[in-house]
């Protein structure tokens, strides 16, 4: 691969090279930890430069994971052309689709943030608020009441779908397509213990 680093690149374009390059990486082995020098290898530049871009390896895994958010958040936006039960099941079948993706970089970001990694958990929990109102907008679609119950048993879901998918990259025992069906049922199984 030939070096580009004697390129002049602006720091934002710089930066979002190694991000692709990062992106690149986990797209050719989804299960590969995400290596400062073999991504700085793939973007054609030396760990030093890397580091000086971004600063340190945490909080270049923190851009990585901001950048997989913001990917992840507008894949799952409802597709408001559909009827409201395809929204549902399309955003959810995004998620897991988008997670199986970037497996390591999921478990990282679940991982970092109960280890109480500040930015990481401020990122968690903001994809968390986005991707449970959507679901709760959703479920409202359908014409059920959004009661104080179903509220709280959809955002207890999404810890269900997050633990689900956590185990399920450690030891994948059913298939991805299987998986994807299991999240989707188990939101109207967690719904009708609310008495909707």
């Amino acid at each position: 691969m030939s070096h580009t680093s004697s390129t002049r690149l602006q720091p934002e374009e710089r930066r979002t090279q190694i991000l692709d390059a990062a992106r690149r990486v986990l797209e050719a082995d989804p299960h590969r930890e995400l290596s400062v020098e073999v991504v700085a290898a793939e973007a054609g530049v030396s760990p030093a430069l890397l580091f000086h871009y971004f600063g340190s390896k945490k909080k270049f895994q923190y851009a990585v994971i901001e950048a997989a958010a913001a990917e992840v958040m507008l894949r799952t936006a409802p597709d408001l052309s559909l009827p409201p039960e395809e929204q549902l099941r399309s955003g959810i079948r995004a998620f897991v689709r988008a997670v199986l993706e970037a497996p390591q970089l999921y478990r990282a970001t679940l991982l970092m943030s109960a280890a109480g990694d500040p930015a990481v958990r401020a990122l968690h929990s903001e994809l968390r608020q986005v991707f449970s109102q959507w679901v709760i907008s959703a479920v409202a679609q359908r014409g059920i009441s959004i009661t104080p119950a179903v509220e709280l048993a959809c955002h207890g879901w999404q810890g269900y779908v997050e633990q689900l998918l956590l185990t399920w990259i450690g030891n994948p025992t059913i298939s991805p397509a299987e998986l994807e069906s299991l999240c989707e049922r188990s939101l109207d199984a967690v719904l009708s213990t609310t008495g909707t």
